[in-house]
């Protein structure tokens, strides 16, 4: 499962040679569509909207891309979010707990995933 801070960045070969095996949470979309929107609210910013929105709706084409958020991944968040209770005040947690629920790697470039235990992660370079 790819998260956010791999998508916003330039994409590792390995993940765009093998894109239609990976996948995305519907939490990702929407960070990466509120990033869109933030965007297109600053004057500089236009260019930066149209890319992000690109992006989505070229990832949107690919069936099965963006995985729901279910019940088995409301379970897992709980879960990874008992302790700390700090834990459970990130999108990160949803998006881990995600990965989590369905057996899959987390793909990232935010180092600070490692504070879910029980969470495989691939750090992407």
């Amino acid at each position: 499962m790819i998260d956010t801070s791999v998508l916003i960045g330039a994409l590792p070969d390995q993940i765009v040679d093998a894109i239609e095996d990976h996948g995305a949470s519907h939490i990702v979309r929407g960070e990466l569509l509120r990033g869109a929107e933030r965007f297109a609210l600053q004057p500089d910013g236009r260019e930066l909207a149209r890319v992000r929105a690109q992006l989505v709706s070229a990832l949107d084409e690919l069936r099965a891309f963006w995985r729901p958020f279910d019940g088995a991944a409301s379970t897992a968040y709980a879960s990874l979010t008992a302790t700390p209770p700090s834990a459970a005040r990130s999108k990160d947690a949803l998006i881990a707990a995600h990965a989590v629920s369905l057996g899959v790697p987390l793909i990232t470039a935010d180092r600070g995933f490692t504070r879910f235990t029980g969470l495989e992660i691939i750090f992407a370079e």
